[in-house]
């Protein structure tokens, strides 16, 4: 079965996604050993999941029966709105609304328009969900390019990117890697507030972001003493990257429950009313007690 790639991508744009890339389902060994190489030095810190499931990151028919494709898709979040409070931040993909609602949402419409158009067509939608090498097939796409600070920088939108796949069981005409690399400039290493970027990859352990929202013990003591007032995430390596400098900003993303957010009343609200408040929002990962830690 062939479904002509122009047609996926009109329907791509027309869901409202930015960007969209096609490549073949499968995994070149590269890639497999330097997630090999990552996790023999314990970069993952406790994100445990990252050694699970490696044969299934290698063979996308365990995945999904039948695969072919990977369709990738990049939805941009970048924007200059923030929380009208000043004395904490939060990293921009939590502004808005939680973006494995969004690009999910989008993706299973993307999905049901191609089998309108071919009723054969079948696949799943992925997220940021399964031990899938996201950016790798966004790169493999030409989508973008892999940057020292180890973001998907896209040449158009920067590295202010969610990233979406549908991976499908139908072949169909594939793009070929973008030329262009990373400039070298070593900013996004130099930006680290805790040195957890290197030119050897990302520890985790030290990550503020990894800290402020994974880590399930407390932040270390070095790390609260170098993030700062950021309480949710970090930017630092994406902030300072020449690639984002003149990239599109989109409005209207931040949530009102975002824009009001306070200390104060994190502290005067139960677990439930905040599970409730802030249900659509990726804040919800990390949950009520640990923000309050962060601050």
């Amino acid at each position: 079965m062939f479904v002509d790639s122009k047609l996926l991508k009109d329907i791509a744009e027309s869901v409202g996604f930015d960007a969209c890339g096609i490549s073949e389902a499968s995994v070149d060994a590269d890639n497999l050993s330097a997630l090999q190489s990552w996790l023999s030095k314990e970069y993952n810190a406790g994100m445990s999941y990252m050694e699970r499931n490696i044969d299934v990151r290698s063979d996308l028919q365990l995945l999904v029966e039948g695969a072919k494709s990977v369709i990738s898709v990049l939805y941009s979040y970048n924007t200059d709105e923030h929380p009208d409070r000043t004395d904490f931040r939060i990293a921009k993909y939590a502004l808005g609304r939680d973006y494995h609602f969004v690009v999910k949402e989008k993706l299973n419409a993307m999905l049901s328009e191609i089998k309108k158009v071919c009723p054969q067509a079948d696949g799943r939608a992925f997220v940021d969900s399964a031990p899938l090498f996201e950016r790798y097939f966004a790169q493999k796409s030409g989508l973008g390019f892999i940057g020292r600070n180890r973001c998907l920088i896209s040449p158009k939108f920067g590295s202010f990117v969610f990233i979406g796949e549908l991976v499908v069981n139908f072949e169909t005409n594939y793009d070929s890697p973008t030329n262009q690399t990373c400039l070298g400039c070593n900013a996004c290493i130099k930006a680290c507030p805790t040195k957890a970027l290197t030119f050897d990859g990302i520890n985790a352990s030290k990550c503020i972001s990894y800290q402020t929202i994974e880590k399930k013990d407390g932040l270390d003591e070095d790390v609260r003493q170098a993030k700062g007032n950021r309480i949710y995430g970090c930017d630092a390596c994406q902030d300072c990257c020449p690639h984002n400098f003149s990239t599109p900003k989109k409005s209207g993303i931040i949530l009102p429950e975002i824009k009001s957010f306070s200390p104060e009343e994190l502290t005067n609200m139960s677990n439930h009313q905040f599970q409730k408040k802030f249900a659509a929002t990726a804040l919800l990962r990390a949950g009520r007690k640990k923000i309050l830690e962060n601050f």
